[in-house]
C-alpha cells in the first residue's frame, strides 16, 4: 500500500488488483482496488495453522486466475510496468507475454525465499511440478524488489534469489519520527505475537506474562483474534488491550517482545526499541529475523517452548543492557533514513525509463 500510494503521490495511475478481503486497507489510505476475477478466493488464516498454513499457499502460488486478470489489465488498461507480488509466481509468465517491464515484489528475508523456491522444498518442488517457477525461462522478472535491510538480509554474491537484477529498498514502515528512540527506560514494553495463529502460540504468550509478573517492569500486551484473551492470566503490572496501531504506540515504550515477525521488528528498531523475539513458525522467514537481529546485538532470541525462568532472565536483560540499547538505535537510525516506499518507487519508475530507451513496449 505504501509503495502504490507513493507512486500515486508522483502523478502515477496505479491500478491495484487484490482479494475483496483487502479493500478496506486500501480505502483508509485513500487508494481503490479491483478484485481479481479469475483467482480463486485466498486467506492467510487456517483452521489448523504453521504446516497447513504453508500447505494453502501452493494452489495460491500456482493459481493461473492470477496472471490471466493481470494480462487482460495490461491490455484493457494500457499500463507500463507490472509489479507482482512473490507469493503468486505462477502469474509472472502471463504479465511476462504481456511485453511490459515486470517487477517482483518481495517482502521477507531473501534467505527465505531462496529456501522456498528449492526443488528440496514442498514450494520449489510444487512450483516446478505446476510449471509456476519463477525463475523458469519466460517466467523471469526483469527486476527484484526486496523490502529488506541489508545489513540483516544479507544476499551473498553469486547467490541471488533468481538470476535478475535485485534491489534491496530497506523495510517499507512508513514515517517514523526522528525522536522515536526518546521514550524512557520506566516506559512500558509492548508484547505482541502474530495476528496469524500458530501451535503453541497462546501458551508462549502466558509464559511471557508469568516471566512479566514480579518483575519491576511495566507492559503493555496486545492480542488480536489470534489469542482467547479471556483465557489468558494477566498480572497486576501487565495491561492486556485488543488489537491496536503498533506505529503509535511503539514512542512511548521501552522495548518490545515479540515473534520476529519482519514488519513488527523492523518498526520496533526503527524506533530505536531492543527486541526479545519468539519466532512461532519456522515455515515463516520469523527464524531469520530473530537470528539476524539478535547476531546484530539488537535484541534476543528465545524458542517459543521456552520455560518462564529463562524468559523472566532475557527480560531483565532486554531493559538493563545498555549495549542491545545502543545496537538497536545504531540500526534505528539506518532505518529512519531509509524510504522503503520511495527507493521502491524510483526503482520501477527507472526500470519503465529502461524499458523506454531500449524501444521496449511503451503505452
Amino acid at each position: 500500500m505504501a509503495i502504490t500510494a507513493e507512486l500515486a503521490r508522483r502523478g502515477h495511475e496505479v491500478i491495484v488488483l487484490g482479494h475483496g478481503a483487502q479493500r478496506a486497507a486500501f480505502a483508509a489510505t485513500g487508494q481503490g482496488l479491483r478484485e481479481w476475477s479469475s483467482a480463486r478466493p485466498w486467506s492467510p488464516r487456517a483452521d489448523h495453522p504453521d504446516l497447513r498454513t504453508l500447505l494453502s499457499w501452493l494452489p495460491l502460488a500456482s493459481d493461473p486466475g492470477y496472471g490471466r486478470d493481470i494480462a487482460a489489465a495490461v491490455d484493457a488498461d494500457r499500463v507500463d510496468l507490472v509489479l507482482s507480488d512473490c507469493m503468486i509466481p505462477a502469474a509472472l509468465r502471463q504479465a511476462r507475454a504481456t511485453g511490459v517491464p515486470v517487477a517482483m515484489l518481495v517482502h521477507a528475508y531473501s534467505g527465505y525465499w531462496r529456501a522456498q523456491w528449492s526443488p528440496r522444498r514442498p514450494m520449489g518442488w510444487w512450483l516446478r511440478m505446476t510449471g509456476a517457477h519463477p525463475g523458469r525461462r519466460g517466467a523471469l522478472p526483469d527486476l527484484l524488489v526486496v523490502t529488506t535491510l541489508p545489513e540483516l538480509d544479507v544476499i551473498p554474491r553469486g547467490r541471488g534469489l533468481l538470476k535478475a537484477t535485485t534491489v534491496q529498498t530497506g523495510p517499507v514502515l512508513g514515517p517514523v519520527p526522528a525522536s522515536a528512540a526518546r521514550a524512557g527506560r520506566d516506559s512500558p514494553l509492548l508484547v505482541s505475537l502474530s495476528t496469524i495463529s500458530y501451535p503453541g502460540q497462546q501458551a508462549c504468550l502466558q509464559r511471557i506474562l508469568d516471566a512479566l509478573d514480579g518483575l519491576p517492569v511495566r507492559a503493555v500486551a496486545t492480542v488480536g483474534s489470534s489469542v482467547d484473551a479471556s483465557g489468558l492470566r494477566a498480572p497486576s503490572n501487565v495491561t492486556v488491550r485488543p488489537f491496536a496501531s503498533h506505529a503509535r504506540m511503539m514512542p512511548g515504550m521501552s522495548a518490545v517482545i515479540g515473534h520476529g515477525g519482519h514488519g513488527t521488528t523492523m518498526l520496533a528498531l526503527a524506533h530505536g526499541l531492543p527486541v526479545l523475539m519468539f519466532p512461532m513458525s519456522g515455515q515463516t522467514d520469523q527464524p531469520l529475523v530473530a537470528a539476524s537481529v539478535a547476531a546484530a546485538g539488537a535484541g534476543l532470541a528465545l524458542p517459543r517452548e521456552a520455560p518462564v525462568s529463562r524468559i523472566r532472565s532475557s527480560i531483565l536483560r532486554l531493559v538493563d543492557d545498555e549495549e542491545l540499547r545502543r545496537q538497536a538505535a545504531r540500526l534505528g537510525e539506518q532505518l529512519r533514513a531509509t524510504d522503503g516506499a520511495a527507493a521502491a518507487a524510483s526503482t520501477l519508475e527507472s526500470l519503465v525509463t529502461q524499458a523506454r530507451r531500449g524501444g521496449g513496449r511503451r503505452r
